[in-house]
């Protein structure tokens, strides 16, 4: 039986050596969204229920309408990323009540550092491009800079988190939420016709209007599409190029020799994009806030 092992085991080497090269470092495998669990059409919870892209025998999902249940990595990220981020700003918040209740200033770190994103948002982003007829909606613009932001960071801890900003769905989602309050409050402000009235400027041909129209009106839908593939793409990009760098130090062809070199130049590399990936975590967070600014400002106050 040993030696059984040990001829397949010298088959398996050398199906490697002439006609089988070593698997190629797949950065995409590291990103790509899998499912944690899923219900099965019984009602039972399953664990991992696909293995290699296949479901395991006997799963077959539970669905609502269109929709499977099933939960999903990064569903999991955004999930503990919101949890997270509501619990540390909460106690953020209570603390700074308790200072000011007792007329004392505020200390420590993490308040500093809240204060100053809340202040530079409120003061620098929202008042001066909205203008004060937007300030009111301030807090929905903190909740998307601040969860894009936390959701960004979460994709640079190793193992703990995969990103949920690096998924097209996650993206896809806060875009189109976006989209809906541009029609909501373009609406609840100007009024339900004269919100679509004024989507076409004035002076217009009336035989021109109708086209006008409809342009106008799929122009928000553009935009906010275009918001969420801009920051789905400049965070999974970071992820990739990090995870390509590093695969320079995967043993392959080449030996233990090369990908030592390969390692060798990969870390320093990797280290230089993950600094580049925390500017680039601050801007998205930053880009994403300031154009859904200007997206419901303008629904909101179409002459601004």
């Amino acid at each position: 039986m040993a030696e059984a092992e040990l001829e397949h085991h010298g088959e398996h080497e050398g199906g490697h050596e002439e006609g089988h090269p070593p698997e190629k470092f797949d950065a995409m495998h590291h990103i790509i969204d899998h499912v944690v669990f899923g219900i099965n059409k019984d009602g039972a919870l399953v664990q991992e229920p696909y293995h290699h892209g296949e479901p395991i025998a006997g799963y077959e999902p539970k669905k609502i309408g269109p929709f499977k249940l099933e939960f999903t990595r990064y569903m999991q990220d955004l999930t503990v990323v919101a949890v997270l981020l509501f619990f540390v700003i909460v106690t953020v918040a209570q603390r700074v009540m308790r200072n000011v209740a007792g007329d004392k200033a505020t200390r420590g770190p993490l308040a500093n550092a809240v204060e100053a994103l809340l202040m530079f948002v409120r003061d620098e982003v929202v008042e001066p491009i909205g203008g004060h007829h937007l300030v009111p909606y301030t807090p929905i613009f903190l909740t998307y800079f601040f969860l894009i932001l936390a959701c960004n960071f979460s994709g640079m801890v190793p193992w703990a988190f995969h990103g949920a900003t690096a998924s097209i769905s996650v993206t896809g989602a806060l875009g189109g939420s976006v989209f809906v309050l541009v029609i909501l409050l373009g609406m609840y402000n100007q009024g339900p016709l004269a919100f679509f009235l004024h989507l076409v400027p004035h002076g217009v041909p009336f035989w021109l209007w109708p086209l006008m129209f409809v342009l106008e009106l799929i122009g928000p839908m553009i935009k906010c599409f275009v918001l969420c593939v801009r920051l789905f793409a400049n965070m999974i990009a970071g992820h990739l190029i990090v995870g390509n760098v590093l695969g320079m130090g995967i043993v392959g062809a080449g030996g233990v020799a090369a990908a030592a070199s390969g390692l060798a130049i990969g870390l320093p590399l990797a280290l230089g994009v993950s600094f580049l990936e925390i500017l680039v975590c601050f801007l998205q967070a930053y880009v994403f806030t300031m154009l859904a600014v200007v997206f419901i400002g303008a629904a909101v106050h179409p002459d601004h």
